[in-house]
């Protein structure tokens, strides 16, 4: 037999399988009662030591029939079947012992109330099940001796086997449905974890990308403006440009860096911190800006985090000005305390704000770098006129000092 040959049988196999999987039991029940109570009834009316065969092909029938409904009703069907069969033995009948077809219709029964019972209703049926078989021995001449035999064989060990089988079906249920549970949280967590990354990447692509071009556009709308009166100037403004481009390129390779894992290392440079402040004020005075930058206090070494955080709120500030502030003077103040730092970036221009109503982008996003670090960051119109972005910062000291 070749693979494909076994692999066709392999596959008819699983399919008879299934089908019979989900076949309808009932069904199958109703089947296998209408199939004992006919074996029992010719057997008690063509055998040979029925006493009584009109007692005994009731007894029968019952017994067999019960059967059928030992799914719906198992306690019923028990006490039914093994009700009859001791009413026949009190008019001295012993169906049990000499019509053999009987015998699995009553393991069936006692599989039933062990297996389609709960726990308690389950013991209940199994001792009310033994005590009317052993008041048909008692009251079955000359068969004392059943009085091991139909309790434990017929009765308590189908019933065992019922119970273990329900107990072990239940246990796979409960362990189906954790795994299921810890599946749908196991995807959850990652389908956070995938979200905030992306808003990470987003608030990212935004203070980075943001600036970069918010003085790509001035610059070549001012060279736009002077290329024919002013060369020289143009000539400049198309530098800025360019070195505005390539830093935005820079900026770019850095974070998409961590979504390519087989990027060199060697391409990777560090994020920018506060050492970076200084370069991004003067990066943005060469783009028309004027900028004062004052430092109050002494700067304390903070975390990574803490300083890119710091680093992104100042060139979300700046971005603000360049892009809605028109022609302004902006200032931007540092004042470290000796458990806070405070920034400030403000101007003086007069120029709409597209988030000055707390909903921009920008603005909920320094809003969120700060709130990591437990502090805050508020915006709005300043005290003589302009805009103002005021964000406070408490410090930790590294190492959890």
């Amino acid at each position: 037999m070749n693979g494909a040959s076994v692999g066709h049988a392999v596959k008819r196999a699983w399919d008879l399988r299934r089908s019979v999987r989900d076949l309808d039991r009932a069904r199958i029940d109703a089947v296998v009662a209408a199939v004992l109570v006919l074996a029992t009834e010719l057997q008690v009316w063509l055998g040979r030591g029925v006493h009584d065969r009109p007692a005994a092909a009731v007894a029968g029938a019952v017994l067999c029939g019960a059967v059928a409904v030992r799914r719906r009703w198992p306690l019923a069907a028990l006490l039914a079947g093994c009700g009859a069969v001791s009413v026949e033995a009190a008019f001295g009948g012993a169906l049990v012992r000499v019509v053999l077809a009987s015998l699995p219709a009553g393991v069936l029964c006692f599989y039933g109330a062990g297996a389609f019972l709960a726990r308690r209703r389950a013991r209940l049926a199994l001792g009310a099940g033994i005590a009317v078989l052993v008041a048909q021995i008692v009251l079955t001449p000359h068969v004392v001796s059943d009085l091991f035999f139909e309790p434990a064989i017929l009765a308590f060990v189908p019933w065992l086997v019922g119970r273990w089988l329900r107990d072990r079906a239940q246990r796979a249920h409960r362990f189906r449905e954790l795994s299921e549970q810890l599946d749908a949280e196991r995807e959850l967590r990652s389908s956070t974890a995938a979200d905030r990354e992306r808003m990470r990447i987003a608030r990212e692509l935004h203070d980075v990308i943001g600036h970069c071009l918010s003085v790509i556009v001035l610059q070549a709308g001012g060279a736009r403006m002077v290329v024919e009166t002013d060369p020289g100037r143009a000539r400049e403004a198309l530098r800025v440009v360019e070195r505005a481009g390539h830093d935005a390129l820079a900026e770019m390779r850095h974070l998409l860096g961590v979504l390519a894992p087989e990027h060199d290392e060697r391409d990777r440079h560090p994020q920018p911190g506060l050492a970076s402040i200084e370069e991004l004020v003067e990066r943005t005075r060469a783009a028309g800006l004027q900028i004062d930058l004052t430092v109050h206090g002494e700067p304390r070494e903070v975390s990574p985090a803490l300083a890119l955080c710091v680093y992104r709120i100042v060139q979300e500030g700046l971005t603000n000005t360049i892009k809605h502030a028109g022609p302004a003077r902006a200032s931007v103040r540092m004042s470290w305390d000796d458990g806070l730092l405070e920034l400030e970036i403000a101007d003086d221009g007069g120029g709409p704000r597209a988030d000055s109503n707390g909903r921009g982008h920008g603005l909920v996003g320094m809003r969120e770098r700060a709130a990591l670090h437990h502090g805050s960051v508020d915006a709005g119109c300043g005290r003589d006129g302009g805009y103002r972005v005021r964000a406070l910062l408490p410090l930790v000291r590294r190492g959890g000092g």
